[in-house]
């Protein structure tokens, strides 16, 4: 049996009613799964079909970024183009959609849940079931790889990350410069160090990489217990200097490794300490703790001979925290869960349902069609199916309130302040806290218009019905599952709650700007998803850059983290955030442009319009940004 929540909204006339079954409820739904902690996952019937034409619409957009994967590399003693190495078949059949047998893997799933679709949506439960409730062994098929060799090899030379690189939009010219540099951080140590923080702190953006925290009293016995094997006096000496940061990714200590496509995929647990020169205000690794979940912790140093393996186990763990927790969890699973019960609580015509609904288009839709499809359109990363992650996310939501997921709650629980990272403007040291809490300024000037113009005292909130309703449902067990909700008692409570929500339905859009993505995140090994051996080296250990390279993706894994990547910045969006017609188009308010909440939403377009154009200056891409959440 299900959690099956019915209704007929008034907005939806004659179209129905809505199916929501949730994912979550009750605890034996997946088989033994206790999922308790994680907010409901709507499975929204409606909103299938229109996701999953997008998407295939989609996989025709980014052919043009694929096709220009043409440089030449020799790999394995083959050379080849990239996109042959990266990708099953031969170029001509990946883009030849009269060959059905080749077709990309994303692209047949997909045209199969089209066809469930058109044909007997009564099939989709049966589906889901057989796409959700899968085996817990290892997801181990080898038919990609058996007569496709150049899709499983490993790269032989640093500067072959570059294979990930297209030439369309110039993205390869442009970001060749850049290659020497972080090949080095693969061979050389000090090239490892100066470049791990800034590459989470400048470019984790689309990945919502507030994951630094202060070493302080309040936590300091906490970190010195978890890292008592490998505590040593230079960590006490930045701790008592006040320069001591952390990473702390051991939520991955109970992800097992499992294969996919015929290799191991492992994440990590891994805990990484930082030092921070006071003058320059840079970030250095000093120790990192790797484990598995099945052995004891090692701990590295930098003058460790296998140094540059526990740099690379930490990128994994910081990618998939970043794609799984930091994107997906803050941005989708929460979210979702908010506009599930919204649409089953507004009207048409009430003033909650007309500010979010039109930033609420495609989130259900996509995370239903992510669960259905997650092998050939998730990220290659060791959560190799929706258990897994429903789990992952399961455990990470365990005493996790609403308002933990805001930037400005995150920075403060962790001890990050602005002076701590500015030398010459403000977070210019942490660029990316600096532009989530832009957006989430900016958001905040919005939303408190919209309240202030809406409800005329604390009063006008505590008696509108609706608004109650929506945090009742939200917080049920059986419906939202979500901790933390205020009591909606006045218009400042109301404003936390919206301003969180807006925010984050309108930051997931910068991930689809192209410098969100390339070429940092495109050269895979600044962000690999995952290990493709599972052992941890001793510390001791001398590991030649063959070896090392060994470790990281193959060919066929960085194809898939290719198309990833190329669905968020090579197509387009469904709607865009800024309207093609200028900021005063499609407005979301009766009353016109004189509406106040109406002129509040012009200003936010207009706030958004000058982040676009300081983030990529030489090309802005003001109708990339998505109205709502998509990819």
């Amino acid at each position: 049996m299900e959690t099956l929540w019915q209704r007929r909204p008034r907005f939806l006339g004659g179209l129905g009613h809505i199916e929501h079954l949730w994912l979550r409820r009750p605890k034996w739904l997946f088989r033994g799964m206790h999922l308790l902690s994680i907010p409901a996952v709507p499975f929204e019937v409606l909103h299938l079909t229109p996701t999953v034409l997008g998407l295939l619409k989609r996989q025709k957009e980014f052919k043009p970024a694929i096709t220009g994967l043409s440089n030449t590399y020799t790999i394995g003693g083959i050379s080849d183009r990239g996109h042959d190495f990266l990708f099953p078949g031969s170029l001509s059949n990946l883009l030849d959609e009269t060959v059905e047998d080749e077709k990309h893997e994303g692209e047949m799933a997909l045209t199969k849940l089209a066809d469930i679709l058109k044909g007997n949506p009564g099939r989709l439960v049966r589906y889901r079931n057989t796409q959700i409730h899968t085996a817990e062994g290892d997801d181990d098929d080898r038919s990609h790889h058996r007569d496709l060799p150049k899709t499983a090899l490993t790269l032989d030379d640093p500067e072959q990350w570059t294979i990930s690189w297209t030439n369309y939009r110039g993205v390869y010219r442009d970001a060749l410069p850049l290659s020497e540099h972080m090949a080095e951080t693969l061979t050389d140590v000090e090239a490892a160090n100066k470049g791990f923080w800034p590459t989470i702190a400048e470019h984790g953006l689309a990945y919502n990489l507030l994951i630094l925290q202060k070493a302080r009293s309040a936590n300091i016995s906490a970190l010195k217990e978890q890292h008592i094997g490998g505590w040593t006096d230079t960590l006490d000496a930045a701790y008592e200097a006040g320069s001591l940061f952390v990473i702390d990714l051991s939520v991955f200590q109970h992800v097992k490794p499992h294969k996919a496509d015929g290799f191991d995929r492992f994440t990590p647990s891994t805990t990484i300490y930082l030092e921070q020169d006071r003058s320059t205000k840079a970030l250095t690794p000093i120790s990192i703790r790797v484990s598995r979940h099945d052995g004891p912790s090692t701990y590295f140093v930098p003058s460790d001979p296998a140094w540059l393996y526990a740099v690379q186990a930490a990128k994994v763990s910081v990618t998939v925290w970043g794609i799984w927790l930091g994107h997906v969890y803050h941005w989708h699973i929460v979210t979702a869960a908010m506009q599930m019960t919204m649409y089953n609580t507004f009207s048409a015509d009430h003033p909650v349902y007309q500010l979010m609904q039109p930033q609420s288009q495609h989130l259900m839709g996509f995370d239903a069609v992510l669960l259905l499809a997650w092998k050939t359109i998730g990220p290659p990363t060791s959560i190799t199916n929706p258990r897994r992650y429903l789990r992952l996310s399961d455990r990470f939501a365990q005493g996790r309130n609403f308002f933990d997921d805001d930037p400005k709650a995150t920075l403060l629980r962790f001890g990050i302040t602005e002076e701590d990272f500015t030398v010459d403007t403000p977070w210019d040291r942490f660029p990316t806290a600096g532009r989530l809490l832009r957006i989430w300024d900016m958001t905040e000037a919005y939303i408190t218009v919209f309240v202030d113009e809406t409800y005329s005292d604390d009063a006008a909130v505590l008696s509108d019905r609706f608004l109650q309703s929506w945090m009742r449902s939200s917080a049920k067990k059986r419906k939202g599952n979500i901790r933390g909700l205020p009591a909606l008692n006045s218009r400042a409570a109301l404003k936390a709650v919206l301003t969180s929500l807006i925010y984050r339905l309108t930051a997931h859009g910068a991930t689809r700007l192209n410098p969100s993505l390339n070429p940092v995140e495109t050269f895979v090994a600044n962000y690999p998803p995952c290990l493709q051996k599972t052992d941890i080296p001793s510390p001791d250990a001398h590991i030649s850059t063959e070896e090392l390279l060994a470790y990281l993706p193959k060919t066929g894994v960085i194809g898939k983290m290719v198309r990833f990547y190329y669905v968020f910045v090579f197509s387009s969006p469904y709607e865009p955030f800024i309207p093609e017609g200028g900021e005063g188009e499609n407005l979301f308010f009766p009353g016109g442009i004189e509406e106040p909440r109406n002129a509040a939403l012009v200003a936010f377009r207009e706030s958004i319009v000058e982040f676009i154009n300081d983030y990529e200056p030489e090309q802005p891409q003001r109708h990339q940004w998505p109205l709502s959440i998509e990819t």
